[in-house]
């Protein structure tokens, strides 16, 4: 039986890494009789449930630093863990150097090709990759666990969302506003759909840039920004289509949260959006006329209910937080049995 968990975090991001442990823990102590810890640098802290002990400990620092390793140790041997889960590269890394000073199961997650490859993924009791692409090139057994995401009721469509004009097909982009994610790349693509309506949600460093670029091309009527503080169900379901522009590591969740509530797709090239999307709607290149020629060929093909209908059953038959959750626990009780 399984009693008690522990997962590591060692990132400094707010990304999908970090939302998989929030979401799987969160599961863990309100589905099972286990005592689930996070031990986490103290940023992580809000993004947990109240169930989870936390444990706060400066991964900052470097993964070489003995002070760190040897806190580490000490925090698993006091807490008595039968299992310790890591997520990314630096977790791994360091559970790896905690090996001869702790007796504790070990389990890894590979959530990006960055994740160390198979000379120290070998040392660990059970892995776990979040896509078969991850670990296209591995020679080892992993159990492959898809990203999941918690199936929410309907969303209701705020008065904000019902007040705007719905005379056009509506194009979403749901992402932290950082150069990297290219939505300023879209926002140039929309000269190019003069029938189209482009909603923004999030924020960060280039909302402002990004609003002076639509006034600059006079997009002002057709182009809306929204906090990303906003439920993102609500807007995927008042939408057409989703858009991300983006490369990101592992899976990205608003492709995720998208299928799930049957909202068709175009995604980067990405190794991960691969294993979800068929090839006419990733996006090869950045380019305005690529990205314009995607959506204004996936909103006018008369396939794009067809294709997507078996891509939405998968998802809801694979991808739900439950699903994962039930999954990485198999693995657990496989180690502990």
């Amino acid at each position: 039986m399984i009693q008690t968990i522990c997962h590591l975090i060692a990132s400094r991001e707010h990304g999908g890494l970090e939302k998989h442990v929030a979401d799987l823990s969160r599961w863990q102590a309100h589905n099972t009789r286990a005592r689930v810890a996070v031990i986490a640098h103290p940023r992580y802290l809000s993004t947990l449930d109240d169930r989870i002990q936390f444990i706060p400990l400066n991964t900052d620092r470097s993964r070489h630093h003995p002070n760190l390793v040897w806190r580490l140790a000490n925090l698993i041997r006091k807490g008595e863990y039968q299992i310790v889960h890591g997520h990314g590269s630096k977790s791994a890394q360091l559970m790896a150097a905690v090996q001869p000073y702790t007796e504790t199961r070990q389990v890894i997650t590979r959530h990006n090709v960055r994740h160390p490859r198979d000379k120290l993924a070998s040392a660990f009791d059970a892995r776990i990759a979040i896509s078969q692409s991850t670990v296209a090139n591995s020679k080892l057994d992993w159990n492959i666990i898809p990203n999941g995401v918690e199936i929410s009721a309907p969303a209701t469509i705020t008065p904000l969302l019902q007040s705007l004009p719905n005379d056009k097909p509506r194009i979403l982009v749901a992402s932290r506003l950082i150069r990297a994610r290219g939505v300023n790349r879209v926002v140039e693509a929309m000269p190019l759909l003069p029938n189209c309506r482009l909603m923004v949600l999030g924020d960060g460093p280039e909302k402002e840039a990004l609003q002076q670029q639509v006034c600059a091309l006079k997009l002002e009527n057709r182009v809306a920004f929204f906090s990303g503080d906003s439920a993102i169900a609500s807007f995927i379901q008042a939408v057409d289509l989703v858009v991300i522009p983006g490369a990101v590591e592992g899976t990205p969740y608003t492709l995720i949260e998208a299928l799930l509530h049957r909202t068709p797709v175009i995604a980067n090239q990405t190794s991960d959006t691969e294993d979800y999307l068929p090839e006419k709607y990733l996006l090869e290149n950045m380019e305005p006329h690529t990205i314009a020629g995607r959506i204004r060929g996936a909103l006018c093909s008369p396939e794009l209910d067809t294709d997507f209908a078996t891509l939405f059953d998968r998802a809801e038959a694979e991808c739900t937080l439950d699903t994962m959750a039930k999954a990485t626990w198999r693995v657990y009780s496989e180690l502990i049995a």
